[in-house]
């Protein structure tokens, strides 16, 4: 089984690199334009992601999230999906998102967090599109600081990209390998200063991919168990800070951000601690199934993740 940190990018830098740059020159209605082909080629080329699609579009309308049995135009539109939510990150770093755009879903929780001053571990995913989380600090005051947990190693064109796009996208990113005692250590200062810290809980870190039994949970996810990472909920713990969950989906040219508290504080008992951690991870699969079969095509993992 390949991990996914292992699956080296589809030739698409190309792809990327005129989008970006018509983008640029002639604005988001001509860029749309162009996923078309870009898209159909790596549908034809890249069968390992048709077949991710397939499984996962599959698997969800087996738990009555997607209302047909899926076809090869459905990966077409999951996979076309994909490229218009890149186009969006792209349009988000360049500052052309208009806040108007962006619609936050029973607001309270973000107004508790904005109201303590505390910082907090935000649990995200693949998802919609997580480069909207920038909105956040518009609604917390310019002194919330928003920082990214990234393995940045995979994807290097295009977060060369987006780092082009705006030369401060890699300021606020901690690129790590692992997450552990050591890693929260140097995070600490960050909580104490009402910072957020942005993890994604829905890939396994790369770390782990060697051996068995590593800092991953297996869950139920869409019918079947999945592995999610223990690194985000162990993160937590060290920290002692709230924790919660975003989710962005993007529905006719509005982004709608769901934001909710996971955990007061995440306490992982010594005596029981591995039953802890799964429930932690089954209590987010749990949601992250949710918010799919809001909104089927937008979750974007085109590699084996059951690992069947």
């Amino acid at each position: 089984m390949t991990h996914w940190s292992k699956i080296a990018e589809v030739g698409t830098g190309w792809g990327l690199e005129l989008t970006f740059a018509l983008y640029r020159l002639l604005g988001e209605r001509a860029a749309r334009l162009l996923l078309h082909p870009i898209v159909f080629w790596f549908f034809l080329f890249a069968p390992r992601a048709r077949r991710a699609s397939n499984d996962y579009l599959t698997r969800l309308h087996s738990v009555g999230g997607f209302d047909h049995s899926p076809t090869w135009r459905d990966s077409y539109r999951h996979l076309y999906a994909f490229a218009s939510a890149a186009l969006d990150k792209v349009a988000a770093w360049m500052g052309r998102i208009d806040l108007k755009r962006i619609v936050f879903e029973k607001q309270a929780d973000l107004y508790a967090l904005r109201d303590s001053g505390r910082g907090a571990v935000i649990i995200g995913s693949h998802l919609g599109s997580l480069e909207t989380a920038r909105a956040l600090a518009a609604h917390l005051g310019q002194s919330r600081k928003i920082n990214a947990i990234v393995y940045t190693d995979h994807a290097i064109r295009f977060n060369a990209i987006l780092a082009r796009a705006n030369p401060g996208f890699a300021v606020n990113l901690i690129q790590v390998s692992q997450l552990g005692p050591d890693t929260a250590l140097s995070l600490s200062e960050k909580i104490e200063r009402g910072e957020l810290l942005f993890i994604v809980g829905d890939r396994t870190p790369p770390a782990e991919s060697e051996r068995d039994g590593g800092r991953v949970s297996q869950a139920e996810f869409l019918g079947a168990p999945a592995p999610f990472a223990q690194g985000p909920f162990i993160l937590a713990s060290l920290l002692k800070c709230p924790v919660y969950l975003f989710f962005c989906l993007s529905e006719n040219g509005r982004f709608h951000i769901h934001f909710e508290q996971f955990a007061e504080h995440v306490v992982l008992p010594r005596n029981a601690r591995g039953e802890a951690l799964q429930a932690l991870a089954q209590r987010y699969a749990d949601r992250l199934a949710h918010y799919c079969r809001a909104a089927p095509l937008q979750w974007f993992n085109f590699y084996n993740f059951w690992h069947p």
